[in-house]
């Protein structure tokens, strides 16, 4: 037995680290953990305080933004609760500048390509119908003539009555887009690729053969290549949106925040809708677009064919009529595989 007696101040030896513990360092350093956890947790709290201050300003932003986007009155809509199973008319206008407001333009231009936008009342899947705007079609009051006379005679809400009545659907909402301004868009998502089947050259850019990736400029010049027939060019800018729809998709653009700003900050200078489009509504028709990606939606054009001797672009109501009516029952997917032909090709020329 020792006959020195046991302390707290004694320092004790550790057999298994051969380490030399002290009693009176425990409470400094018990000291040191608890200033350290003060200043990680008050780190912590300022980057969340930061973090919630630019959620709410980028959220104010994109309100703001949304806000901003020139809204159309136009008559013959059907309201829906929600944006699923629901049916968007997107015409699209190419002026240049004009000295008019993006309203203005909006409400007076003429069009050359209308796509019926459809997303299933599943939620997944959908996809659009390019209708041509010299297609000769019944106009109400006004007879028989181009579908784009529609609307220099009576604006959207007579080009929305005109399409309803030959197609027999009901459409939900309008947007019009001004494709003068659609190479913003293309620079906010930081470009897209487009397949060229032939090399081509339009306004002095030389399009090669197999992928070419597009900046904002060359998407213009690649809508409007001057050196195709009026089909193709067509053709051209529905690869251009369905491409833009697909980039969103595929890159989750909209799950970034500050690219979101710079897509909407580019939206608002080419889009116009109807007066019924909510904010909440275009939040929804985003990431209803966002679903409508590559392998999800399916995108033909109206079937056509010229007659007569003024050789006038008419639709061809067996074939038309099975595709408005694969619309109206979300089986657009099943109509483009009985009709191959009709099918929108992923390489325009």
């Amino acid at each position: 037995m020792s006959d020195t007696p046991d302390t707290d101040d004694e320092a004790h030896f550790d057999f298994f680290t051969e380490a030399v513990t002290y009693p009176e360092a425990e409470p400094s350093r018990r000291r040191r953990k608890r200033r350290s956890s003060r200043i990680m947790l008050i780190a912590l709290g300022s980057v969340l305080c930061l973090v919630i201050v630019l959620a709410v300003g980028i959220y104010a932003y994109i309100n703001h933004m949304e806000s901003s986007i020139p809204r159309l009155h136009v008559n013959h809509l059907v309201p829906i609760p929600g944006l699923d199973g629901a049916t968007f008319l997107i015409a699209t206008f190419e002026l240049g500048p004009t000295g008019l407001t993006t309203t203005q333009k909006a409400e007076v231009a003429g069009s050359n390509l209308f796509m019926l936008v459809h997303t299933n009342a599943n939620g997944r899947g959908g996809g659009a119908v390019t209708i041509p705007g010299s297609v000769v079609v019944p106009v109400p009051g006004h007879g028989t003539e181009p579908l784009w006379n529609s609307f220099e005679q009576g604006g959207p809400s007579l080009m929305v009555q005109t399409i309803t009545q030959f197609t027999g659907l009901p459409i939900n909402h309008y947007a019009r887009l001004d494709f003068a301004h659609i190479s913003a868009l293309v620079n906010a998502v930081g470009g897209i690729d487009v397949t060229v089947p032939t090399a081509t050259n339009g306004y002095g850019y030389n399009f090669v053969q197999g992928v070419n990736h597009l900046t904002g400029v060359t998407a213009i010049y690649y809508a409007r290549d001057p050196s195709l027939t009026g089909r193709n060019r067509l053709e051209r800018q529905e690869n251009l949106f369905r491409t833009l729809m697909t980039t969103v998709d595929k890159d989750q653009i909209f799950t970034h925040p500050l690219t979101t700003v710079h897509v909407l900050s580019a939206v608002t200078s080419l889009l116009s809708v109807d007066s019924d489009f909510s904010n909440a509504d275009i939040d929804s028709l985003v990431k209803q677009f966002s679903k409508l990606g590559a392998d999800a939606a399916t995108f033909v054009t109206a079937p056509t064919q010229t007659v007569g001797k003024e050789k006038n672009l008419v639709l061809i109501p067996a074939l038309d009529n099975q595709l408005w009516a694969a619309v109206k029952h979300d089986s657009l997917a099943a109509y483009a595989a009985e009709n191959p032909s009709t099918v929108t090709p992923n390489a325009a020329p």
